[in-house]
C-alpha cells in the first residue's frame, strides 16, 4: 500500500500541484474581475487585493512546477541534432556533459535560494505572509528538477540502445 502511494506520488505529484495551482490562479483572477466590475464594495475590494496577490504567487509557483514537469517528462529545451553525428552506440551518452553542467547550476541555485529564504524578512503587501514562503519555490523547484533530471538520465541510459530514443 505504501509502495503504491509512493509510486503514485512519484508519477503524479507535479501534475497534481499544477492542477491545484491552475485552479487557484483561475479562481483568484475570476474573483478579482467579478468584484472589480460587478460588486464593488470596500470589503470585497480588500479581499480582491488578497486574491490578486494569491494569483501572482500561484502563477510564479506554477511556472516553476511546469519546469519540473517538463524535466520529468524529458520535454525540457535541449538541442540534440549534433548527437546524430556520433556513432549510434555513443548517442545515448552524449547528453551527460550537458546534464552534469545543468545539475551543477541547479546546486548553485539551490544554495542561493536557501540563503534567500533564510535571510528574507519582508512580508507580502496584501496577504501579510512572510515572503520566505513564496521564495521557497526556488530551492524546492531546483531540487526537484535535479531529482527528475537524475531519474530521466537513468531512464535514457537504461533504455535499449537499439530502440529509437528521442528523450535525451
Amino acid at each position: 500500500m505504501l509502495k503504491k502511494g509512493v509510486l503514485l506520488l512519484d508519477d503524479k505529484f507535479e501534475e497534481i500541484v499544477v492542477v491545484i495551482l491552475c485552479c487557484l490562479l483561475v479562481l483568484s483572477l475570476t474573483y478579482t474581475v467579478v468584484v472589480r466590475y460587478g460588486f464593488h464594495t470596500p470589503l470585497l475590494s480588500t479581499i480582491s487585493n488578497w486574491a490578486e496577490e494569491l494569483a501572482t504567487f500561484s502563477f510564479v509557483w506554477l511556472l516553476y512546477f511546469g519546469a519540473i514537469l517538463a524535466t520529468k517528462n524529458g520535454q525540457h529545451f535541449s538541442i540534440t541534432v549534433q548527437f546524430k553525428l556520433l556513432p549510434k552506440k555513443f548517442q545515448r551518452f552524449a547528453f551527460i556533459p550537458g546534464y552534469l553542467g545543468w545539475m551543477l547550476f541547479n546546486l548553485v541555485i539551490i544554495k542561493l535560494g536557501i540563503e534567500l529564504v533564510n535571510f528574507s524578512a519582508e512580508e507580502s503587501m496584501a496577504l501579510q505572509i512572510p515572503m520566505k514562503f513564496v521564495y521557497f519555490i526556488i530551492p524546492l523547484s531546483f531540487a526537484l528538477i535535479t531529482l527528475r533530471l537524475i531519474q530521466h538520465s537513468y531512464r535514457v541510459l537504461r533504455a535499449n540502445p537499439n530502440e529509437e530514443n528521442d528523450d535525451a
